[in-house]
């Protein structure tokens, strides 16, 4: 549609210069995090639940695809709009209200997931979900990729704290699940929550907070063989222990994050575990982690009970994406997930990949899951190295499919997984997917290309 079309629409939103149709200087709702770019027909940069029933409803009724956008910190293309497409940002849509009493807060999708957290604490409550990016990744984001974090064994995911839902449909209208339905009918929120954007446009979320979380004692064991910290990790869950956060981090990543937050602490090994206990257990839980430790060959260990030097060794972890980015011409982050039981062969495959390739390949991950995010980095860029790193990715994606795992734990399918789709699901139930999608968007409006 040309300039002159969308004016129409511009006439019915409450702030008409929300609608943009030159993006010259809006060059950021053209890409994610990942290396997918292109320039959106239009832009809305919605003020209000009727700005998007309004966008919806016309987009529908003149076959413009809609493509849903928060903070763009996604890593698998899902937000990114054709040419033809209009990119409706949810950014503006911030707003909070937390019922203290019944621990429930009310979220606009754009709202930061740090600051959620950092209200609750101001009245003694918690949000326990908390991805590496919960100071830029947006509310709306991490319930439509069912984004996980640190904290995800013990705590859960996005999943796990939604009580509600309110979302508009590709035609306009807006529908009410959880709470805002009284928890009558149909679990429709189940059903959109880590749909990527492709079944409604979230406006508003209930979440469930909880009391305030204690912190306990954090542990950094660094080991000469990757192996060795996965297996830790794998007696450790064995043994029933399940500390507030269990991160690994290969020895080349952990380096570059260090430097990158000028920190030398570290040292040198080839694989780092980070723990962080939980504080009700007090110094029972990390005696039986520094034993498991010790039994699988850590080379040392640090232990910093005080908050001070251990969120200087959590900045390490929260800031490994940055300093990866920083470091290469392109880089491709993957986020397969194994069993638990099947971590240390992951591990161990992703450390042989490292050895054999002229490409950096450096992995981090929750392991309290068996999530492990691995990158894939070219210091040049060249085009034998893209053409490479694709073929280390198909193998990596049939790797963790062989193990009983899965193609993504917690970025999404989007554009840059789905042609691995039918590696984890059968004919039959991408179909039932599909039919789902047919159900909500008949026309194939809203966010089309992606998953499927």
């Amino acid at each position: 549609m040309s300039s002159a079309d969308f004016d129409r629409l511009r006439q019915r939103l409450d702030r008409p210069d929300s609608l943009i149709t030159d993006l010259t200087d809006y060059e950021k709702y053209s890409h994610d995090a990942t290396e997918a770019f292109s320039t959106p027909a239009a832009l809305l940069l919605a003020q209000s639940i009727p700005d998007i029933t309004t966008t919806l409803e016309f987009c529908r009724n003149h076959r413009i695809p809609v493509v849903p956008r928060g903070a763009g910190t996604g890593l698998s293309g899902g937000c990114v709009a054709s040419s033809n497409a209009l990119a409706l940002s949810t950014e503006a849509l911030a707003h909070l209200s937390i019922d203290a009493r019944r621990k429930i807060a009310y979220c606009g999708p754009g709202l930061l997931t740090k600051t959620l957290q950092d209200e609750a604490t101001k009245l003694g409550l918690a949000y326990p979900p908390d991805p590496a990016s919960y100071t830029e990744s947006t509310l709306g984001g991490n319930v439509a990729e069912n984004a996980g974090g640190l904290r995800c064994k013990r705590y859960g995911v996005t999943r796990d704290y939604v009580l509600g839902l309110q979302a508009v449909l590709m035609d306009g209208t807006l529908i009410c699940t959880g709470v805002y339905n009284e928890d009558r009918g149909f679990g429709l929120g189940d059903v959109i929550i880590g749909s990527e954007g492709t079944l409604a446009v979230i406006t508003e979320i209930a979440l469930r907070l909880t009391p305030e979380l204690g912190r306990g004692t954090t542990l950094l064991a660094s080991y000469d063989r990757p192996e060795d910290a996965a297996q830790t990790v794998s007696d450790i869950i064995a043994a029933g222990l399940v500390p507030n956060v269990m991160e690994y981090i290969d020895g080349g990543a952990a380096e570059l994050s260090a430097a990158y937050e000028r920190n030398d602490s570290l040292g040198t090994a080839a694989a780092v575990l980070l723990f962080e206990t939980a504080p009700e257990s007090g110094t029972r839980q990390a005696e039986l982690i520094l034993q498991s430790c010790h039994r699988h060959h850590c080379s040392s260990v640090q232990v910093e009970p005080g908050a001070p030097q251990a969120d200087m060794l959590w900045a390490i972890r929260r800031n490994i994406s940055k300093a990866l980015k920083e470091m290469a011409v392109l880089r491709v982050s993957e986020d397969v997930a194994v069993p638990v039981t099947k971590f240390p062969d992951l591990v161990a495959y992703v450390a042989e990949r490292n050895a054999l390739s002229p490409l950096r390949i450096h992995s981090f991950g929750h392991v309290g899951d068996g999530n492990l995010h691995v990158n894939f980095l070219s210091i040049t860029g060249a085009d034998q190295d893209r053409h490479l790193i694709g073929t280390q990715v198909d193998s990596l994606m049939a790797k963790a499919v062989s193990l009983g795992g899965t193609i993504t734990g917690e970025h999404g399918v989007g554009l840059a997984k789905r042609k691995y789709l039918s590696l984890e699901f059968d004919s039959p139930t991408i179909a039932a997917m599909e039919a789902v999608k047919s159900v909500f968007d008949p026309l194939c409006l809203l966010n089309p290309g992606k998953i499927f």
